[in-house]
């Protein structure tokens, strides 16, 4: 009870900022222009930074992303009272719809709040160094064609000495997916034997979205499998 009641204060006092929706799709014309709502429940102000980035890579447990001028948003600044919300804007400027989906980091980030108190009649330039980041609350906007459909194949395998396998996985298709044993089968062929694994299997795979074009390599930790050759290892959609 004791550590339950430790980690509500702890979330309630250093995660004040939440948003939502977490994840927007564009796949219209109609639907380039969209509303994020960021919300303060706490009984203290906050400031908050709001920007977008576009998604480069997300293997090896990272993502890589970089500044982008076709997603902007509106206003990028701003406190929030206690228990208010600020609507942020965020609009696609793109005159076309990509043949590849493109995948954006829409991220609320909390700052230091005595920052701005101390620092209220200073330029932004000479103060940059000093901001303090508390707390970055992300979501994901999709752009893609109406019929954008991820591909996902196991193109590469091995055996690891200490345990487990690791596998690479491309995604062909012209949009993104996470390749979760609620969406995906994986079957594992040995001599001339089919293994669906389980959940126990994979759950502590951590897989990350694999992105249109792109190759994700992936470490699956409690595979429990008869001793032998892997002939194959196919992912299959549910």
């Amino acid at each position: 009870m004791k550590k339950a009641l430790l980690f509500l204060i702890l979330s309630t006092s250093l995660f004040s900022i939440t948003m939502t929706p977490l994840m927007k799709t564009v796949n219209s014309k109609k639907s380039k222009n969209m509303t994020f709502t960021v919300s303060n429940p706490t009984k203290n102000p906050v400031v908050v930074d709001f920007s977008a980035l576009l998604l480069l890579e997300t293997d090896n447990n990272k993502e890589v992303t970089k500044a982008t001028q076709k997603v902007t948003v509106y206003p990028s600044a701003f406190s929030i009272p206690s228990k208010g919300t600020q609507k942020v804007r965020v609009r696609y400027m793109g005159s076309t719809l990509p043949e590849v989906e493109e995948v954006y980091r829409i991220i609320a980030t909390e700052l230091d709040k005595k920052l701005q108190d101390e620092t209220s009649g200073e330029s932004k330039e000479s103060v940059s160094a000093e901001i303090k980041i508390r707390f970055s609350y992300s979501g994901l906007l999709f752009v893609h064609k109406p019929n954008a459909t991820p591909k996902l194949k196991i193109v590469d395998f091995e055996k690891v000495p200490t345990g487990g396998i690791k596998i690479s996985i491309k995604n062909s298709g012209d949009a993104s997916d996470v390749p979760t044993i609620k969406r995906y089968n994986f079957i594992v062929k040995m001599q001339n034997q089919l293994y669906k694994l389980t959940d126990d299997d994979l759950k502590k795979a951590e897989f990350r979205r694999v992105l249109a074009g792109k190759t994700n390599t992936f470490f699956l930790k409690n595979v429990q499998l008869p001793t032998g050759l892997i002939e194959s290892i196919v992912i299959e959609q549910k």
